[in-house]
């Protein structure tokens, strides 16, 4: 009433979770987090279900975690769930492992930020923009490259390339890593 700052409430949280900095574990960061309203549904910020950068896989597999803890009625209840979490966390680590997995899934797309020429040490969207430029399809600032992490130089197949990729040959241990991440 005295700031005359107009507010809402969006809904009552059953739990939230606030996530840690990635840069100092001790101290959570208010836009990331996700939590459960009354009603069931799941509200989220800055998790990697939300980024568009985000393989498919690792964002299906973070949304079916965050639904298994959405069961839980109250914030004490969640240590409940963790045998169902695990058990989909494995299933999708074998998947991954076996490779049986489209290779829509695996894609991450990222914008450029820059021109080519001026990366000093080129991001993995940077050496998939290189490869597209190679084959004739130039990329500039502010647009999408869409790859896949390789094992190998130089890291990334390129997904506009006219050669598919070799899925024998994906960075396996890198999803992995990503996909851990997310379930942490």
């Amino acid at each position: 009433r005295r700031t005359n700052l107009p507010i809402s409430l969006e809904g009552i949280y059953r739990w939230v979770a606030f996530l840690p900095s990635r840069v100092d574990e001790r101290v959570p960061v208010p836009n990331r987090y996700f939590g459960v309203f009354q009603d069931g549904s799941l509200k989220m910020r800055g998790i990697e279900a939300r980024r568009r950068d985000t393989p498919p896989f690792i964002a299906e597999t973070q949304l079916a975690i965050l639904e298994l803890l959405a069961q839980a009625g109250e914030a004490e209840d969640l240590p409940g769930c963790l045998p169902q979490v695990l058990q989909l966390l494995r299933r999708r680590l074998q998947d991954l492992r076996l490779q049986r997995l489209p290779a829509e899934a695996l894609l991450v797309s990222q914008k450029l930020s820059r021109e080519l020429e001026k990366y000093r040490s080129p991001s993995p969207a940077a050496r998939a923009a290189a490869q597209l430029a190679r084959a004739g399809k130039p990329l500039g600032p502010g647009q999408l490259v869409r790859f896949i992490y390789m094992r190998g130089q130089p890291g990334v197949h390129a997904w506009d390339l006219p050669e598919p990729p070799n899925l024998q040959g994906v960075d396996v241990p890198r999803y992995r890593t990503l996909l851990l991440r997310a379930a942490s």
